[in-house]
């Protein structure tokens, strides 16, 4: 699977995830979490992940984070024929990105035309970039431009969540911090939010935070819960170049296969590049996500607060809650209890990535084993029992994935 492929099952998981987080936990919590902040800037596509947050970034690199957060993010190319200053040559990944904010003010070079593409992003690189983004010039800071930029930077707070100054080197988790800022802020000598502008139909809530779920959710048409191929030809446009079942590229034919072995399907369809993206309960080793199906066993609690969970075991695997809205979700006032039938989406690590909730219909377990063999199994097993029927798991099953499970739906849809 190639890097863009990947990126895009990436960032197709991560709208689905916001959108829905949005939907069903609106009173889970109002604050935003730094970590929802940087999954903003990926929904947004200016970071196309959120990794390596402490590592320092590149200036090469910030060209094309402040580009992608500019009104140039539609229209500069990815190639072009000339180099763009005695650092840097036409061939160079970057190379578009770098001339892009040379010509707009963003950057500068240093003396005798060096980028220095290699160089870590200072705080001040990032000062006069979102100034820059923001419209404000040369002209408007007189004396020393240094100074006057960051003080201007500070006093509009773009700085909130950074904690360094001038000549600071920046990591990545600086540098997104100061862009979602600057997202946030009126540009110079108007009343328009900068964001806005950029990305027409943003919202910003009433506590300032940008709600990045209402701006993609005309990017994205779904969940749809289908049991037949018939369905999926009635709301989508599909051929086999563009379904992609459990993050691989996938034919018509493979789809009708997986929908007819397992009987229902979880669609997404993403309107900006028109694919639809399947998840099935296929298991596929070249996969990085499938469904899955299970009882929720049972609920953890931190000892430090017992109203927060921190892990959930399902059948038999044990996934870890990080998420505030997960963590909620499986709360005493949540929507998942323990008994709790549930199909999810899971990535290769068994990462749970969203679930769907409901109860199971079971057919009356007739097994006789002796008063004696209970008493062996009980020993040795963890014992779940429902009112339908006891499901017996052996200790020796259980094992340890990290995840994250992010929201539910009624498992009622699929039947």
């Amino acid at each position: 699977m190639n890097k863009n492929i990947i990126k895009n099952c990436i960032r197709i998981l991560l709208i689905i995830i916001i959108v829905l987080q949005q939907a069903f936990f609106l009173l889970a919590k109002t604050v935003k979490t730094e970590n929802d902040k940087f999954e903003t800037l990926v929904i947004l596509n200016i970071i196309e992940d959120i990794g390596n947050l402490d590592k320092p970034v590149e200036r090469a690199e910030f060209a094309k984070f402040i580009v992608r957060a500019s009104k140039f993010r539609e229209n500069t190319p990815e190639y072009i024929n000339e180099d763009v200053c005695n650092d840097v040559s036409s061939i160079i990944p970057y190379a578009p990105y770098i001339k892009r904010v040379l010509d707009e003010g963003y950057m500068f070079t240093y003396l005798g035309g060096f980028f220095k593409p290699n160089e870590f992003v200072t705080y001040n690189d990032l000062t006069r970039a979102c100034l820059a983004l923001l419209s404000y010039t040369n002209e408007d800071f007189r004396g020393n431009q240094v100074i006057g930029r960051n003080l201007k930077f500070e006093s509009l707070g773009l700085n909130e969540n950074i904690e360094k100054h001038e000549n600071d080197v920046l990591n990545k988790k600086d540098i997104i911090n100061g862009i979602y800022n600057t997202l946030k802020e009126k540009v110079k000598d108007s009343d328009n939010i900068y964001g806005k502008i950029v990305f027409k139909d943003l919202i910003i809530d009433g506590d300032k935070e940008i709600n990045a779920s209402e701006y993609i959710k005309k990017d994205v048409k779904g969940p749809n819960f289908v049991k037949n191929i018939n369905q999926i030809d009635s709301i989508y446009e599909i051929n086999d170049n563009n379904i992609y079942i459990n993050g691989v590229k996938s034919k018509k034919s493979d789809l009708i296969y997986d929908i007819e072995t397992y009987g229902y399907a979880i669609c997404y369809f993403d309107n900006v590049d028109k694919m639809l993206y399947v998840y099935t309960e296929r298991q596929d080793i070249a996969a990085p996500v499938m469904l899955r199906k299970g009882y929720v066993y049972k609920i953890y609690y931190a000892a430090s607060n017992i109203l927060i969970p921190y892990r959930v075991d399902i059948d038999n695997y044990k996934y870890y809650l990080e998420s505030e809205e997960v963590k909620f979700a499986f709360s005493p006032s949540g929507n998942f209890k323990e008994d709790d039938y549930i199909v999810y989406i899971c990535n290769k690590m068994n990462d749970v990535t969203s679930a769907y909730i409901g109860t199971r219909e079971i057919e009356e377990d007739n097994d006789d084993s002796t008063d004696e063999d209970e008493s062996d199994t009980n020993s040795n097993s963890l014992i779940k029992s429902s009112n339908e029927k006891q499901i017996i798991y052996s200790n020796d099953d259980i094992e340890k994935y990290n995840g994250s499970i992010i929201m539910a739906y009624d498992i009622s849809l699929i039947k």
